[in-house]
């Protein structure tokens, strides 16, 4: 074997085994076509899935990006596109059938993966006269490195991974060769594709740039203003994704959170070099912020040490990336640092995304000690493995959470395999490429095989236990639609948003891009929510006569607790069917509406509020004084209006007991409860559970309760904390006034006459001077016509969508256009020409600039040989007038 390999073989191979062992993977793992499985765990699965069906569906059906229905109450899609499904590769999707949409995302992972050791094959290759099989391996180890297998399910990361090294490639052939066109268009690519990802990218290249070694300030300065200006170009590009995505953000709860933490350390040294050397434990999910995805290789510990001691490599490139590693260890402990990084965001239970960046600084120094490999002596090889040993011991006595003994040992046996090899390689100079062949072999299988170990790690989902009522679904939406518009939900979806993988209208969303009032909004009322999700969970009468909920589906398996009647049954799935007719998308309400107290923590007055002043509809529900709870291993006390503090002393299934009181018959009870700390509820009716489980901050239908039932709400604290608050409050729904509400909303629907995703049309009868309340999302992208003139928009509970109508009835047209887009399709059309424009004129500038180089050498040869001639003849003359000797 050979150290040496041409440009195209190391293409083909750096593709090749990264794909090889993706493919082992699926194979192994039964991941389909091979089996029934999916790498698309965790997030993938629960919301990734779900919006590529959107997607897959609009492009199949030829419709807009610019919205979608199918989750969220409506969302702005073209916001969600941007950062979830913008790859072009992800147009792979349309060559299967839906029920077939995991096998594609699947095979879109393995793909990006392989594609990711390409790109930093090309990469290597360029910095190098000989490329061998030393570039081979760490275009590998950046391909299935711990990152890759552990955060590879976030498929929509990939692309901006992938382009990196060329994004890198081609700063530095701006610098080298003045030539920018590689760096702009692979950075628009990184942004147009994942601006999350490419955010980390344009801080690290301004980093690169900074630490690369310039020949004068001169070029530092003037390939600063080219770098600088191809930067810019490559966003104004991708402006047409980047400023709807910039909108977008600025509505959600992290872009209202981008003020700088409290500086604090989250981890130590020791625990993160614990991370480098975890073989076949990669993060998938971690809700400890300090942990990181750190693993490249036990290879690359020994040949980063190696680095520092090597003389042939510059004093200050030493300097430059030790600084560079610094950096990174600082930036993955120190909270102010990991917060920038991460685009003033959370990180939310996936730590370091941006920890990529710190493997490929290894890489690169990897790379570099290779091609000074003359250069590494024994001694060398020796002091590095007595340091990289003590690294391992400093590691395990230190770190917080040590590695099993199995783990240290194998770590320690690699240091020492991989300097027995170096220490040969230092005076065995004849069968040198052999030494340094056998290293490579060995990094590389190393890799392969801690890749697979991760994906075991990781795990694997079953397609079928997930999406098995893909068909069934289908043929129910497309029986149940009767061209009216209504929405859908699951009474307990198996996936988070479950709800977008069909096409149903729905009110549910899981997503980043997930607007922060709505969220609130939809919190006040009585729905469960997160810091990024509203869900279905939680729904009472109200909120589906006011959301226009048609229908519930079933799985065999789920629990009915709701009014709504059955209806039909299709494969998997039971219909269940609101008994109220005229469900509209919007209603008049009340001026008075403006007044609406929505901030309150209890959502049975929150709604009942809501009621009187939008509609004149008194207490629909009928809040019931709750007493003060029995305590078994806490203490409790009351602070205001049902809250209540606790001090916590240990779990019990009993920690706090509160019993309902029960004066009259009520068919209609309904509990909400909601605190810290709290877990593993339990609703009883006269000693029966009725509800179960971690079901805190929704409303809780419990149902039917006699005169003198006990009716109790028993919980455990986590003790995760020594003090907390709860409150709980109960209510029943006051049936007469129910029907009185829903007299009153449905004789002021609105009339939807037609709608598609991003228009609607209808008519609506307003009684004096109202307020058109529409159950979308608030967002500016929307555009009102009521009566052929442009009418302003207003917010209602500073969430929904309302407009402002005169008594009488109205023609009303809504139209979305997403907020950005307009002006970022036309930075991205000049952007692209001026683009364009330069890369048609840089190769008659560079040929004009050859010729001009060309003329003047051509001159300073004739000057040189004019004045060779004329010292000749000067010197012949010379020796003419010189006198004869005697």
């Amino acid at each position: 074997m050979s150290m040496k390999m041409s440009k195209k073989q190391i293409y083909i191979f750096s593709f090749m085994l990264p794909l090889v062992v993706m493919i082992g993977c699926m194979v192994g793992f039964q991941v389909q076509p091979f089996g029934d499985h999916s790498f698309l765990i965790i997030d993938g699965l629960h919301q990734y899935m779900p919006f590529f069906s959107v997607l897959y569906d609009k492009l199949k059906g030829g419709e807009s990006l610019f919205y979608s229905f199918r989750a969220g109450l409506g969302i702005n899609f073209l916001s969600l596109f941007s950062y979830y499904l913008s790859s072009p590769l992800n147009l792979f999707i349309l060559f299967f059938r839906k029920t077939q949409l995991n096998m594609a995302v699947s095979l879109l992972i393995v793909l990006k993966i392989a594609l990711s050791g390409l790109t930093a094959g090309i990469y290597f290759t360029s910095r190098t006269k000989k490329p061998g099989i030393t570039v081979l391996m760490v275009s590998i180890a950046y391909a299935l490195n711990s990152y890759m297998v552990g955060y590879c399910w976030n498929v929509m990361w990939l692309d901006a991974i992938m382009i990196f090294p060329i994004v890198i490639m081609g700063i530095e052939r701006l610098i080298d060769k003045k030539d920018g066109r590689l760096y702009g268009i692979a950075l628009f690519y990184a942004l147009y594709c994942n601006y999350y990802i490419a955010f980390m990218i344009c801080i690290f290249s301004v980093i690169w740039y900074l630490f690369y070694s310039f020949r004068s300030v001169k070029q530092f300065f003037f390939r600063g203003l080219a770098f600088a200006g191809y930067s810019f170009l490559a966003a104004g590009m991708a402006a047409v994704l980047l400023l709807p995505a910039y909108s977008g953000i600025k509505q959600t709860a992290s872009g209202d959170e981008m003020g700088l933490p409290v500086h604090s350390w989250l981890t130590s040294f020791a625990d993160l070099l614990t991370r480098q050397f975890n073989l076949g434990y990669p993060i998938s999910h971690d809700n400890f912020d300090g942990n990181a995805n750190l693993f490249i290789g036990i290879f690359t510990v020994l040949a980063v040490i190696l680095y520092f001691m090597n003389r042939e490599i510059s004093l200050l490139s030493k300097v430059k990336k030790g600084l560079l590693l610094i950096l990174f260890y600082v930036s993955f402990s120190e909270e102010i640092l990991n917060f920038i990084w991460h685009g003033f965001h959370n990180q939310y239970g996936i730590p370091n995304r941006f920890s990529f960046l710190f493997g490929f600084v290894l890489l690169t120094m990897v790379f570099e000690l290779f091609e000074h490999k003359d250069c590494i002596r024994n001694w060398q090889a020796v002091s590095g493995c007595v340091i990289g040993l003590g690294l391992l011991f400093y590691s395990r006595n230190y770190t917080t959470e040590p590695m099993e003994d199995a783990m240290y040992g194998l770590a320690g046996f690699l240091i020492l395999t991989y300097g027995m090899i170096l220490f040969i390689l230092s005076f065995d100079h004849r069968h040198r490429k052999w030494h340094m062949a056998l290293f490579s072999v060995i990094a590389m299988v190393e890799i392969g095989a801690t890749a697979v170990a991760g994906f075991d790690t990781n795990g694997q989902i079953s397609v079928s236990k997930f999406f098995y009522g893909t068909e069934n679904m289908a043929n129910a939406t497309e029986a149940l639609d009767d061209g009216t518009f209504f929405r859908s939900e699951l009474a307990d979806g198996k996936i988070v948003d479950e709800n977008a993988w069909y096409r149903l209208n729905a009110v549910g969303l899981f997503g980043s891009t997930a607007t922060d009032h709505m969220v609130n909004m939809m919190d006040s009322l009585g729905f469960y929510t997160g810091c990024n999700e509203y869900l279905y969970e939680g729904a009472s009468p109200v909120t589906n006569l006011l959301l226009g909920v048609r229908y519930i589906y079933y799985h065999p398996e789920d629990t009915l607790h709701t009014d709504f009647q059955y209806k039909d049954s299709y494969g998997a799935f039971d219909v269940y069917e609101n008994p109220t007719k005229g469900l509209s998308l919007g209603y008049m309400m009340d001026q008075s509406v403006d007044d609406w107290y929505y901030e309150s923590a209890y959502p049975f007055r929150v709604q009942n509020d809501l009621c009187e002043k939008a509609f004149g509809v008194e207490n629909v529900f009928e809040t019931l004084e709750v007493g003060d709870p029995v305590t078994s291993g806490c203490s409790a006390s009351r602070t205001n209006d049902g809250e209540y503090y606790f001090e916590y002393e240990e779990a019990l299934a009993d920690n706090m007991t509160f019993t309902i009181p029960i004066n009259k018959d009520m068919d209609n009870l309904y509990v909400f409860y909601d605190g810290t700390q709290v877990e593993n509820a339990r609703i009883a009716v006269d000693g029966e559970i009725i509800q179960e489980g971690d079901i805190d901050s929704q409303i809780l239908f419990v149902g039917k309760a006699t005169a003198g039932s006990s009716v109790t709400v028993t919980f455990e604290l986590k003790g995760e904390t020594p003090t907390g608050y709860v409150r709980l409050s109960a209510a029943n729904l006051n049936q007469l006034r129910y029907q009185e509400l829903e007299e009153r909303m449905t004789s002021q629907a609105l009339q939807v006459k037609e709608y598609t995703d991003r228009y609607i049309s209808g008519t609506v009868v307003a009684e004096k001077d109202q307020i058109l309340f529409l159950s979308i999302p608030y967002d500016e992208g929307w555009e009102v016509v009521v009566d052929g003139k442009a009418t302003k928009t207003e917010k209602i509970g500073d969430a929904f969508l309302a407009v402002p109508l005169s008594e009488g009835e109205h023609e009303v047209e809504l139209g979305f256009t997403p907020d950005g887009f307009s002006i970022g399709w036309k930075i991205s059309l000049i952007c692209m020409i001026i683009f364009a424009g330069i890369c048609a004129m840089t190769p008659r500038i560079r040929r004009k600039r050859q010729e001009k180089e060309e003329a003047r050498l051509k001159k300073m040869l004739w000057e040189e040989e004019f004045f060779l001639m004329q010292e000749s003849k000067n010197e012949e003359s010379a020796s003419d007038e010189m006198p004869e000797e005697v």
